[in-house]
Parts: structure tokens; sequence; C-alpha cells
């Protein structure tokens, strides 16, 4: 080769080099997702899925922030404001009846609505309530659930004293025993007061013959239409912070603690509600499918208790609530 043609090739290289070297890498997708309410256990998913980079491995850029409640986090989803949330199906349902733009893309928690009941009192069933003193916010998904339980067992609601305490309040009534039981999140109230020394007893009310979908992923339909791969990507991510933390918990806690100092002195009752979690995670007909999907039966069941009980005026479209067009499946 001549000296010429050798100079020429080494320019060639170091122009290629400067090309190669000057496109930009794939910047990440932006998503911001909205927790439900202030930190509890079940919300290690996501802080395991960000702090271990799940989701900067399916390309995303996660922005996560604390919620302040079903009725806000809804709006904030509808608006846009936050791409997805983790909201409770009840809320979303009446929001999509008031016209917002709302989707569920993946289910997560199911029936984790009981009644906290003390070991002594010796209450099993939903007949038992009968003569006690119950303590229940009248603006909680628990208290439409109650109002099923009730009318599914023919128990009359005259015969319960029912106390409405200030919203937050209920736990200490129980605590403080002013009241014999009060319902609540499998998932949240019953670490809350184990943590203060006292010992529960619970049942659910799919066990008396309510079984309702609760919280999972909801999509802001507009974002859902542009950004299809982001929703999926998503839930591909956070399936698999579900299936760590169910093998590690500790791990997943240790994910919140990181991000959140301040809850290490939680770390105890965020353990306790996220091991309790994992006994709400699945029905009859998803216990076989992959993370995230949502049965028809399911959410069948779950409006018809928002109907007569919950304040949805009238039976809506299912494939207007829910789909299952998002979640990875299994080959």
């Amino acid at each position: 080769m001549s000296r010429l043609m050798k100079t020429a090739a080494v320019a060639g290289a170091l122009i290629a080099a400067l090309v190669v070297n000057s496109i930009p890498a794939m910047a990440a997708e932006p998503l911001k997702f909205r927790l439900d309410w202030t930190i509890y256990g079940t919300h290690a998913f996501f802080f395991l899925a960000l702090e271990e980079g799940l989701y900067a491995k399916q390309g995303l850029d996660v922005t996560l922030s604390e919620g302040q409640g079903g009725a806000v986090v809804t709006k904030l989803v509808a608006q846009n404001t936050d791409n997805l949330g983790f909201i409770d199906f009840a809320t979303m349902l009446a929001g999509i009846e008031q016209g917002m733009p709302l989707k569920a893309v993946g289910g997560m928690m199911n029936s984790i609505s009981v009644v906290i009941t003390r070991p002594e009192d010796n209450i099993k069933k939903i007949s038992d309530l009968e003569g006690k003193v119950v303590a229940v916010g009248p603006g909680e998904s628990t208290a439409i659930f109650l109002r099923a339980a009730l009318a599914a067992n023919n128990v009359d609601p005259g015969k319960i004293n029912m106390l409405s305490p200030a919203f937050g309040a209920k736990n200490a009534l129980f605590m403080q025993r002013r009241a014999d039981a009060i319902p609540g999140a499998i998932n949240v109230q019953i670490a809350q007061i184990e943590a203060q020394g006292h010992k529960v007893s619970y049942f659910k009310f799919s066990d008396v013959g309510v079984a309702v979908m609760n919280n999972g992923i909801v999509a802001n339909t507009n974002y859902l239409a542009a950004k299809p791969e982001a929703v999926k990507a998503f839930i591909l991510a956070t399936g698999q912070a579900v299936a760590i933390a169910k093998s590690d918990p500790d791990r997943a806690i240790n994910a919140i603690i990181k991000r959140m100092p301040e809850q290490a002195r939680n770390r105890d009752v965020l353990r306790r509600q996220l091991l309790l979690s994992f006994d709400a995670m699945s029905t009859p007909n998803n216990k076989d499918k992959p993370f995230g999907w949502m049965s028809e039966d399911d959410w069948a069941a779950t409006q018809e208790v928002m109907v007569k009980y919950g304040g949805l005026s009238h039976k809506l479209d299912l494939s207007k609530v829910y789909t299952n067009d998002y979640v990875p499946q299994v080959k």
C-alpha cells in the first residue's frame, strides 16, 4: 500500500470514528408513575424495579412519586400529569363513569379487604358483628365492601353499632377498645396495629361472598395510545420485581429504604405489609396467568358490587375499563 493510500485509510478511519461517536445514545423514555398513597409495603415492588435498574433495562426513565389517596391520584393520571398510577379500581371505575380517560392495564391486588378483630373476641364471620361496635370511614372503599358483605350474608346493618371516625382514626379506636372491629386492607392496617403491640385476628370479605379486584396499574388512555411500548415495558419490569421480591422480601424493603432513608424506622411494618401482599395477588381466575393479567369474570364481579353498593350508576363496557394487551404473554 502506498504512503498516500495509507494516509487516506487512516483519515477515513478517523472520520468514521468521529461519525460513530457523534451519534447520541438512545434516550430513555420518561415515564411518571404515581403511587396510591404514602409509603407502605406493597410499594416495594416499584422501588425494587427502580433501584435495581429493571425499568432502565427496558429503556424507561421512571419517576416514582407518593400519592395522596385514590381520588387525587385518579385525577392526576386522568390529566396525564402522571402517565400511570397504582390506583384502586373502585375509584377508577367512578372516574371512567365521569368521563376520565383511564384504563386498567395491569392487575395486582385482589380481595385485600378484611375485617380486623381481636382474637379474644371470637369474631370469625360477618354475622358475629351483630351487637358489636364497628369503626368505618364512610368514604373508604372498605365501607362499600362491608355493605356488600352484610347484604350477601343477610346481616341487618341496624344490629351493628357503626362509628364514623375522622380520617385515619379508626386504628386508634380499635386499639383503645372503643371499637370491636374495623374493616381494612390486609396489606396495610394489620401490620400497623401489630407494630403497636396488639394481637389481631381477621377474615377476608372474599371469605364471606365479596371477592373483588382492588389495586392495579392504571394508564391515561392518551398516553396509552401514544406510548404503548413504554406501558408494556413498565409492566414487564414490575413483574420481574415482583418475582424477585417473593424470593427475597428484604431485598425489596431495602430498595425502599435506600431511596427513602427515613423509612428505616418502619422496616418491620413494611416487611410485614409486603408479606401479607403476596396473599392477595391472585384469584382463582388468574393464578396461572402472567403478572398483570386480569379476568373478565373478576371485573364483572367487581363492577357488580360497585353498581349495587358503591354508587356506580350503571355497568360500564368492560372493554373500555381494562385490557390485557400490554401484559407480557408467556409463550
